[in-house]
């Protein structure tokens, strides 16, 4: 009796056992891995309309290039922004703001009237900077299917602005009358840094380019050893100061991020 009990037992099991398979919850298909849509939407100057390119996944940006080409839209001088991202450079510009009004009210204390004149003029500049939060990407196709690393995915909701190619470029920082200038075709960055006027606590010899795909470097303005540094229509010549206490040592850096931020 013992064992026909057991075998009836393994018989019901064999028997019950697809029917648990088939009822039981399966997770996967009860509760499938949540979307991640990439959504861009796309202005251009030639329409008041917005393009929305949009995409059930993520999505590496040579796609997105690939698509903005096959439609006959022109690149090369746009900007890649991601909104999601504003409130960290607001909080960049609130505190590189709030350590110039440090350091001009200690340069007052000192008497040092024309170092306080020059953090005022940059406050000023940076209140009235357009800020985006753009994105690290090349909008040279073929750059970006040879480097990896300028192929980044996208996910999430971004922004993409075509503007024509500029005809100015800016000069900011420690410079009398900030703003734009014309670009001049073939200029260099030393052309352009040894007509600018400097405020005090300048950097005499050394301009700061920000080309127009962030990218920053910078250029000897010397006269006796000129170097022949280019600079992109659209970029950005930057002066900054000469010399920082050591708990400020890298505000340069930070002004030039913000500045690399500009809306265009």
């Amino acid at each position: 009796m013992k064992h026909l009990a057991i075998r009836i037992f393994t018989l019901l099991a064999v028997l019950l056992l697809p029917s648990m398979l088939f009822n039981a919850p399966l997770a996967a298909t009860a509760n499938p891995l949540p979307a991640n849509p990439v959504n861009i939407a796309v202005r251009t100057p030639a329409t008041s309309s917005v393009l929305q390119l949009q995409f059930n996944q993520p999505v590496r940006w040579e796609q997105v290039l690939a698509q903005l080409q096959a439609t006959g839209l022109d690149a090369r001088w746009g900007q890649l922004t991601k909104p999601s991202e504003q409130i960290e450079l607001e909080i960049l510009r609130t505190l590189v703001i709030t350590d110039l009004e440090v350091l001009g009210q200690r340069w007052g204390r000192q008497g040092k009237h024309g170092l306080l004149r020059a953090s005022v003029e940059l406050i000023a500049q940076l209140k009235a900077l357009p800020l985006v939060p753009r994105q690290p990407v090349s909008m040279n196709i073929d750059q970006v299917r040879l480097y990896a690393r300028f192929n980044p995915l996208l996910s999430g909701d971004y922004q993409l602005h075509l503007p024509p190619r500029s005809n100015v470029v800016w000069a900011q920082g420690l410079v009398h009358l900030p703003g734009k200038r014309p670009f001049v075709g073939g200029g260099f960055a030393y052309d352009y840094g040894r007509r600018l006027t400097l405020l005090s606590g300048a950097e005499q010899h050394q301009v700061w380019i920000i080309q127009p795909d962030g990218k920053i470097m910078s250029s000897p303005v010397d006269p006796f050893a000129p170097v022949f540094v280019g600079v992109a229509p659209g970029a950005t010549l930057y002066v900054g100061f000469a010399n920082l206490p050591t708990q400020f040592a890298d505000l340069n850096q930070r002004i030039m991020t913000l500045f690399a931020n500009r809306e265009i």
